[in-house]
């Protein structure tokens, strides 16, 4: 809120706006003509307006509470206010050290002064103008309080009421006796402030919150005594129902006199509203102290006179003069800065009898009803001037706050007079003209008429309203909440207002300004409005939106790599706020390079540009891949969690395809999840899903794809002269001396011309048991995974001297492709006993290779049990079926296997290698219970199948 002008005395102060380049003319309005037809609008709904302008307070709401309120778009803020170092305040020292122990009892070095109402569209708690406010809605309240109950808005004000009490009650040290010592009137630096151009809930920490406080060594007389007068307002209001609270709010509203007039001097007020002098306000807490005490010395402070008949009250200040002799013409009204308007309405109130009092009163009314309620001196022709369509226009900074003021004073006069019928017509007819009967052809009260269609000031000069995320008046162009029920500045004299964001003469909006506001709405509604009814089922929920969502675009794509920038938004407004657990995964499919035999080892991931790191904040973390299913889609996982998000986060990344054996690409990211309908312009995507903390909150996974089946092949299929195949090797040691484990290496090349399925493969190591049983295969290592690659052991039927058993090494489906001229890359594997093993015996045993990898054709390789690579020590029936289960191998699976495998659990007998090969039933490469429970449920015909 800029202060603008009060009284007779201009107060110049420094503007500072956020992003001063965008900020556009205030007074261009070469072209203002008149709407067309602009006489004939007839909306006017005093119930209405009554009730949005009690839910604007609900949007100025500072400090914890407030997520969850009556404005879904306003949540806790400035929670700082809580514990404010001592060192931070404007206390000296000395004070500090003096007053410690009611500063600070809990002795954290804090003082907690939160609460309150921002100022106007920024978030400063300006004394004056708070204390202002508080005291002229409880004013209002206290007059036209049947309005209130009538249209269901009752609690809500109070509600409003006390969230200001119980502010001073908090902002206010008392000592052991009762007295103050310190009333903290104003938090935030206005300067600093207005330099940030974004909603509350995200206001930098880094932006200084100092603490004003009034004590006797820096005296607040004018902030002060307009506090008490609001508590003392309160007093009145609530002590029906709460007299506890009532009378609390009562002891601190004379403390706070006593302490305001015993210490005089005006408040600091930041430059932003200072005061001109003291004694109106001092007189506006003495006439509802009285009120509420009936004690008569809180008048004499206001009306003493000395022997000779001169003033010595407060009123000396505007009549020096022998009040017999001189009077006083009253051409302001009632403001956040003078408030003698209000003092003489009270006065009038509780000493009708006194005709001072009652023409102070009337006659500043009858001047600004500019003739239209005349003078009882027939013979006064001094009036208030207005705009050409007769709107009064006090003065042009918040010409509306003014004019409404003028207009509860003129109601509450009526009240107490009712003859004064003309006073209450006068600002009906203002009022109706603020409703939009102008020549603007809109409202200014924010809001008003919205359910039916009708036009309205749309840009208030406010930062949570509009809801900026840049930090720009300009962005967005339109607010993204209404700001229901708030009074804008209002027009000029010429009848004109301009509806923009950056103009706070025009559009500024502020608490002060709806202060008198809300009371002549509550007396225009009890006079004018008995058939006028309140929007049900207010305020309205805005439309559902995604909070969450994340933008794409392609920055780059050529034959073997995709770049793709990623946006991620926290849009979130209801009320927006900071997350610190946001994640996006981007989906991908590399089925076209597994058909190639190439792996998601064969894709290089990278990220080319971190707005993270460009805002000098931690970077990005990323994870992965990850493997989705088992068609080839993977992810990885970008995740800011730990930072920070408000807005927007921009990531690049690059995926890239290695090129196969021969040198060729295979990319095709048309396939890709993430990348489908993704162009060269940014857009939203549901197929980039965001999570936050975890669970996600805007977008799809894809689905769980199955591979592509490949074409039915019968076993015995043949490759043919086009496929052909090398086993290159490593013995594990050249040590042949006798242990438990014989380790190997082993890399398969395709060296034919088509692609190979692995799992058609196998590749065969020869060796001699040397007496063992139940051998073990592990794989140790292989880039398609150790759990793709399996081994099992066969006895020889017809062994020879180097070879009575081998391994047959193999691959699972997963693995995939190998194409031709690819690697499948080291093999490492061991195969393992209780007992020792004698390698000099062995048949695919070379101790000679033990560095480099070399072509070792002991070793063989098969193709769909074709022979496809190296020498046999046997030839071994591979057209023999092997049937699992099937442990005496007579052909089929019966009891006598059932009872073998028994025995053997027992340790009654042993299983030869194909026998134990065949009696692991469920594939686990151990023979144990689990498989005889599978055995017993298949003969039961539990099981059709192992």
């Amino acid at each position: 809120m800029l202060a603008g002008f009060c009284a007779v005395v201009y107060t110049v102060v420094h503007i500072i706006v956020a992003n001063p380049i965008n900020v556009v003319a205030a007074y261009s309005k070469d072209d203002f003509k008149p709407v067309e037809g602009w006489e004939n609008y007839d909306h006017f709904n005093f119930a209405e307006a009554l009730q949005k302008s009690i839910y604007f307070y609900d949007a100025q709401k500072c400090g914890p509470g407030i997520t969850g309120g009556n404005i879904e778009w306003r949540g806790d803020c400035h929670l700082g206010d809580m514990a404010i170092k001592l060192e931070d305040t404007s206390l000296s020292s000395d004070f500090i050290e003096k007053y410690r122990n009611i500063l600070d009892p809990d002795g954290d070095g804090t003082v907690d002064v939160h609460g309150g109402f921002h100022d106007a569209g920024d978030h400063v708690r300006f004394g004056l103008p708070q204390s202002y406010t508080a005291g002229t809605l409880g004013w209002g309240f206290y007059e036209f309080r049947d309005a209130f109950k009538k249209i269901g808005q009752e609690e809500h004000m109070i509600d409003i009421l006390r969230y200001f009490t119980d502010t001073f009650l908090r902002c206010s040290f008392l000592d052991e006796n009762g007295e103050m010592i310190a009333f903290c009137y104003m938090v935030g630096e206005g300067d600093l402030d207005h330099s940030y151009w974004g909603p509350p809930e995200l206001y930098p920490p880094d932006i200084p919150r100092p603490a004003d406080f009034a004590t006797a060594e820096s005296p607040g007389t004018d902030v002060c005594a307009s506090t008490s007068a609001a508590l003392a307002i309160s007093y009145l209001n609530f002590k029906d129902e709460d007299p506890q609270y009532a009378e609390e709010c009562l002891t601190v509203a004379k403390a706070m006199y006593d302490f305001a007039k015993k210490y005089r001097g005006l408040a600091k007020g930041d430059g932003y509203y200072t005061s001109d002098y003291y004694e109106d306000e001092l007189a506006w807490a003495a006439v509802w102290l009285y009120e509420c005490t009936g004690n008569k010395d809180y008048i004499d402070h206001i009306d003493s006179i000395d022997s000779e008949g001169y003033y010595t009250g407060y009123i000396n200040k505007i009549i020096p003069e022998n009040f017999n002799t001189n009077t006083w013409y009253n051409t302001w009204t009632h403001c956040w800065d003078v408030v003698w308007a209000g003092v003489f309405l009270r006065l009038n109130v509780l000493f009708p009898e006194d005709e001072r009092w009652d023409f102070f009163a009337r006659w500043n009314i009858e001047y600004h009803s500019a003739g239209e309620a005349k003078h009882v001196d027939p013979d006064d022709y001094n009036y208030n001037t207005t705009s050409p369509a007769g709107y009064i226009m006090i003065n042009g900074w918040g010409s509306a706050r003014y004019n409404t003021a003028a207009q509860l004073c003129a109601l509450t006069y009526m009240k107490h007079h009712p003859e004064r019928e003309d006073f209450g017509a006068w600002a009906k007819g203002q009022m109706e003209y603020i409703m939009g009967r102008n020549p603007m052809g809109y409202s200014y009260i924010v809001g008003y008429g919205y359910e039916k269609g009708l036009p309205f000031a749309k840009h208030p000069h406010h930062r949570a309203a509009h809801g900026s995320k840049t930090l720009s008046m300009l962005d967005p162009v339109e607010h993204r909440h209404i700001l229901w029920g708030a009074l804008v500045g209002g027009p000029d004299k010429d009848d004109y207002h301009q509806d923009e964001t950056t103009d706070f003469v025009y559009n500024e909006v502020a608490s002060d300004y709806n202060a008198a506001f809300v009371g002549a709405c509550a007396g225009l509604y009890l006079y004018y409005g008995e058939d006028h009814e309140i929007i049900p089922d207010f305020p309205h929920k805005e439309p559902e939106t995604d909070d969450y969502y994340c933008e794409a675009r392609i920055e780059r794509e050529i034959e073997n790599c995709t770049q793709i920038v990623l946006n991620l938004h926290n849009e979130s407004s209801r009320p927006p706020h900071y997350e610190t657990g946001m994640m996006v995964r981007y989906f991908f499919n590399i089925s076209e390079m597994i058909d190639a035999g190439q792996t998601i080892q064969d894709v290089e991931f990278s990220i080319t540009y971190d707005e993270q790191i460009s805002l000098q904040d931690e970077p990005i973390e990323y994870r992965g891949p990850f493997k989705w299913d088992d068609a080839g889609t993977y992810y990885y996982e970008f995740d800011w969690s730990g930072r920070k998000i408000y807005g927007e986060r921009e990531l690049q990344i690059s995926l890239a395809a290695k090129q196969d054996s021969n040198y060729v690409t295979h990319w095709d990211p048309t396939n890709d999840y993430s990348r489908k309908n993704v162009t060269d312009t940014y857009a939203i995507t549901r197929n980039v899903p965001v999570y936050l903390n975890g669970v996600k909150v805007f977008g799809e996974e894809p689905p769980k794809l199955e591979p592509t089946p490949s074409p039915t092949k019968r076993p015995d299929i043949d490759y043919g002269d086009n496929a052909s195949i090398n086993v290159l090797y490593r013995c594990g040691s050249g040590d042949a001396s006798t242990q438990n484990t014989i380790r190997s290496t082993i890399e398969i090349k395709n060296t034919g011309t088509v692609p190979i399925d692995l799992s058609d493969l196998k590749v065969r190591y020869w060796f001699t048991s040397d007496g063992n049983e139940n051998s073990i295969f592990t794989c140790e290592y292989s880039i398609y995974g150790t759990e793709n690659v399996t081994g099992d052991f066969f006895s020889i039927e017809n062994p020879v001297p180097l070879a009575d058993t081998y391994c047959d090494i193999s691959f699972t489906e997963k693995a995939g492709k190998l194409s031709p001229g690819a690697s499948t890359g080291t093999i490492s594997f061991r195969i393992e006993n209780a007992s020792d093993y004698d390698q000099t015996n062995d048949y695919s045993y070379d101790s000679e290779i033990a560095k480099n990898l070399e072509e070792n054709n002991k070793i063989t390789a098969y193709l769909n049990n074709v022979l496809k690579f190296g020498v046999e020590a046997v030839e071994i029936d591979t057209g023999k079926e092997v049937i699992i289960g099937d442990i005496n191998g007579d052909g089929e699976v019966d009891s006598i296997d059932f009872a073998m495998l028994r025995k053997y659990l027992l340790g009654i007998s042993k299983l030869e290698d194909e026998a134990y090969y065949k009696a692991n039933v469920n594939k686990d490469d151990t023979v144990d219970s689990i498989d005889f429970a599978m055995m017993r449920l298949y003969l039961l015909g539990v099981r059709n199948s192992f």
